[in-house]
């Protein structure tokens, strides 16, 4: 900001006291209203428009007065300070660090002060992206296309909370659970939905968020900060979720003429699922056949009769999901007969119906860490694939349960 001199503000000060208002003396002198109030602001506090309360720039603190026995004012003092400024604002690149307050004896805050510091975990987790997969730009290999498909099918494969990284003890938890036995079975649960589903000639591919367990080296949740249990570096559990996705994009690719994937950021990977998204696109920049959505909190795709949205579930309530969808997208919303909503989170399967959105959550394929098996959270465990006609609207899915640890065939 531009220093203002004395003869600045002593004329801002006199035109003030002349015209009465700081627009009127704005229109004066030739000043936008903005300029001329911090003018007369800095006239008020070097004392050149007197001490009359309440001064421009000045909001009011306390008011005294000193009765006569008729009860009538014989003095008053009024003590004014600096009007408050803006809504603080988090500056780009920095986090909370910390917050203390001084507080009155009924607890009620008289004083806040609010410490930041920078966020470095993103930028170095683009930067390490961006180093690893910088050598492959647009290399991703021509897979033929499927001699033949049907243009009036989309399928829609919804994957729930993998949690890539996390680690599980069996002899706590009942069921191991790393980096090696979640990029199998994520490969193989897939595999076996696209073969057995119809020969769409478009497939989505909708990440509905907490693909990673954890969101950086820190190994913890970004908002509550609860302690995670994770398989291994950070780096090498990034470059595993990363190529486990391009594995999964592939085998679609054989099935399907065109490959839609939508990343959703989860509460445990707000900052990777965008990392992830990045190096996607990054790979498959040449391939007309891949199309890598923008990463965003909330996906809308339209096909056919169809309206559909995906979202992670830890934002909004089911209810909520569905206004947005009617708000959002209030053109294809009239255009279109079913009406769809996707989300993860809860890692279990629930459906409601508000209005006539079908709002439907998933379960996850993942096992459980110990924060979940002493919480006592169970649910079964799937990976779905369900088909979409562009004008009869969803007419089928193919499910791939994943029986309960005391179930399972020894390998």
């Amino acid at each position: 900001m531009t220093e203002l001199s004395d003869a600045e503000l002593a004329k801002a000060a006199a035109a003030y006291k002349e015209h009465g208002s700081e627009r009127k003396a704005a229109r004066a002198l030739g000043l936008s209203k903005t300029a001329m109030h911090e003018r007369v602001k800095r006239a008020a506090e070097k004392g050149l428009l007197g001490f009359k309360p309440v001064l421009p720039g000045y909001e009011l603190k306390r008011s005294s007065a000193q009765l006569d026995k008729a009860g009538s004012v014989e003095k008053e003092w009024v003590t004014q300070h600096k009007e408050s400024g803006p809504v603080f604002q988090m500056a780009p690149g920095q986090i909370l660090k910390g917050a203390s307050a001084f507080v009155d004896a009924e607890g009620r805050i008289r004083h806040q002060w609010i410490k930041t510091k920078a966020d470095s975990a993103a930028p170095k987790l683009i930067e390490a992206l961006k180093a690893e997969f910088s050598a492959y730009d647009g290399r991703a290999p021509i897979i033929r296309k499927p001699a033949s498909t049907d243009r009036d099918l989309l399928n829609v494969l919804p994957i729930a909370d993998p949690h890539i990284g996390m680690l599980s003890w069996g002899e706590q938890t009942g069921a191991d659970y790393d980096l090696n036995i979640a990029r199998k079975r994520v490969l193989s649960t897939s595999a076996e939905v696209m073969n057995r589903a119809p020969r769409a000639r478009e497939l989505l591919i909708a990440n509905l968020g907490d693909w990673f367990h954890a969101n950086d080296q820190r190994n913890v949740t970004p908002k509550s900060k609860h302690q995670l249990d994770v398989d291994g570096r950070w780096f090498k559990v990034l470059r595993t979720g990363v190529r486990l996705f391009i594995d999964v994009i592939e085998l679609g690719l054989r099935r399907h003429e065109l490959v839609e994937v939508v990343n959703i950021p989860g509460n445990h990977d707000p900052e990777a699922a965008a990392a992830l998204a990045l190096a996607l696109s990054c790979f498959y920049s040449r391939n007309k056949r891949v199309k890598i959505a923008f990463p965003s909190d909330i996906y809308y795709r339209q096909f056919g009769a169809t309206l559909l949205g995906c979202a992670h579930g830890d934002k909004a309530p089911p209810s909520r999901m569905a206004m947005a969808m009617a708000v959002d997208q209030r053109e294809a919303w009239g255009r279109t007969a079913y009406h769809w909503f996707l989300y993860g989170h809860i890692h279990n399967e629930k459906v409601d119906t508000h209005g006539d959105v079908r709002v439907e959550s998933f379960s996850t394929i993942a096992d459980k860490d110990s924060h979940a098996f002493g919480g006592a959270w169970r649910s079964s465990q799937s990976l779905q694939l369900i088909t979409l006609h562009k004008k009869d609207g969803p007419e089928g899915r193919v499910i791939r349960n994943i029986p309960p640890p005391s179930m399972r065939r020894a390998a």
